[in-house]
């Protein structure tokens, strides 16, 4: 499986598993094939998006990420937590679950927006190598 909605995972079912043991878990599931090509099409719609209301430079990060910069945008939206926490509650809105990171660097941004437990973090500027450090993914 690629994808898993919120039932789904309520039901026991995750990323990875083969759709085969996960039809057995769930009978009547519903399985979708993959579209990568739709699926990488809306991931560059949601850039698009992200990039009128957020920052001016908005990247896709295949296959299911932003990359946004938002050097000189986060005081139009209240500070970087508030623009995050935002960001955030716009996307459930619209059915998505995302997690964000604001850091120095895209790289330590990357890895907390991935694997950190808290689906929302800002590490200060100047203490990026001191947060990955300190941080127990």
């Amino acid at each position: 499986m690629l994808a898993a909605d919120a039932a789904a995972q309520r039901a026991g079912l995750r990323v990875g598993m083969p759709a085969t043991k996960a039809q057995a878990l769930v009978p009547g599931l519903i399985v979708n094939n993959a579209d990568p090509a739709a699926d990488a099409e809306a991931l560059d719609r949601l850039a698009l998006w992200a990039l009128r209301l957020y920052a001016p430079i908005v990247a896709a990060d295949p296959p299911d990420g932003l990359v946004i910069d938002t050097t000189g945008a986060a005081h139009l939206h209240g500070g970087e937590d508030a623009m995050l926490k935002a960001m955030i509650a716009r996307f459930a809105a619209s059915g998505f679950t995302a997690r964000a990171a604001l850091a120095d660097s895209w790289s330590v941004a990357y890895a907390f927006a991935r694997y950190a437990a808290q689906p929302l973090i800002v590490v200060p500027p100047g203490e990026s190598a001191k947060a990955v450090l300190d941080s127990w993914f």
